[in-house]
């Protein structure tokens, strides 16, 4: 059960991302109905790739020219705009938000580097082109700033049932056309991971206990697909109480997300922990080591929500009725014995 659930929650991501393709030259989606496809340029970085990867300067302005196809007889309305990089709550890049907010701590978003979002009107069975204007900073910029031109029917749309009572989630045809911009084509700034902080919570995106640690990317660049590994002691060295590892794990730049550990069926003590964490790309590998505290209220929240430690919960409740029972018990024999001493004074003091 506890594989599964992290299994699932990358192909989460993945469906409530839509369709998010960045490294074909045309973009097929028999579903959305319509294309998208690169009209790549002379200042193509590496030309074998199809998406844009554009070497620039400080201050140049470029025009992106994107081919839309509708495949449809009906026609289409196609919200076009260009956005910054974030990483998921399950760990995996996503381009869906023009305004990533909190969730991007890049220098530049794209939306402030390329001209307003725009709507496109597509005839039956119409091709058009479509122009994004991207403005570079005017500094020099080390490392990679990255996203993704993000096309999105605005009326076709697919209803998804929740196991929320009156809930639902809409899901929107859309596609992402890979964008990253680079004024050092020949050297590559490496992605740097943090730990930044360590909590627990007993609702979370994985929807068990667990310990979430949140990692920070904080370089702009990509780290790649990563392999976390990660366990929880009472002390460093000591046999690991639960842990989890998990693959295909993505970030993208200058952001960060909380890696989720499960608690499994480990009955959590209140006190101090460790947390040892191994987070491996092809490229680099990031070890880290802190100790945490769990507080007595957390501890207790923490067992209460785990449905898996029901016998623990049920043993401590026949513990609590069986001393209710002896102080029941002890009380009714206390009384008795009273009223016994108290018969054998009167029946003394009339003697």
């Amino acid at each position: 059960m506890k594989k599964r659930t992290l299994f699932i929650w990358p192909l989460m991501g993945v469906l409530l991302l839509l369709i998010m393709v960045t490294n074909s030259q045309m973009v097929h989606g028999a579903s959305a109905g319509f294309t998208v496809s690169a009209n790549i340029p002379d200042n193509q970085y590496d030309e074998e790739q199809t998406s844009f990867d554009l070497v620039m300067k400080p201050s140049q302005t470029e025009t992106l020219a994107v081919t839309l196809e509708n495949l449809e007889d009906t026609p289409k309305t196609i919200s076009a705009t260009a956005n910054t990089g974030y990483t998921t709550i399950a760990g995996a890049e996503a381009f869906d938000k023009h305004h990533p907010g909190h969730l991007s701590q890049a220098e530049y978003q794209f939306s402030q580097i390329f001209d307003q979002p725009q709507m496109v009107a597509l005839k039956p069975r119409e091709t058009k082109t479509v122009n994004f204007k991207v403005t570079m900073p005017p500094k020099l910029y080390d490392g990679v700033l990255k996203g993704a031109l993000y096309f999105k029917d605005t009326k076709a749309k697919s209803r998804q049932e929740t196991n929320q009572q009156g809930f639902s989630i809409d899901n929107y045809y859309a596609m992402a056309l890979g964008v990253i911009l680079r004024e050092h084509p020949d050297t590559h700034v490496p992605a740097e991971l943090k730990l930044r902080r360590i909590r627990v919570s007993k609702t979370n995106y994985l929807n068990v206990p667990a310990v979430l640690v949140k990692l920070e990317n904080t370089a702009p660049a990509t780290p790649g697909a990563m392999t976390i590994r990660a366990t929880v002691s009472k002390h460093k060295g000591d046999k690991p109480l639960f842990g989890n590892r998990r693959e295909g794990i993505t970030m993208a730049t200058n952001s960060s997300f909380e890696y989720g550990i499960p608690l499994g069926d480990t009955w959590i003590n209140p006190g101090k922990h460790h947390l040892h964490l191994v987070a491996k790309s092809a490229h680099k590998t990031w070890s880290f080591d802190r100790d945490f505290e769990i507080t007595v209220s957390q501890a207790m929240k923490l067992n209460q929500q785990n449905k898996s430690l029901w016998w623990i919960w049920l043993i401590v409740l026949l513990i609590i009725i069986f001393i209710i029972l002896l102080l029941v018990m002890y009380y009714l024999g206390y009384h008795r014995r009273q009223k016994q001493d108290a018969q054998q004074i009167k029946t003394l003091e009339k003697d």
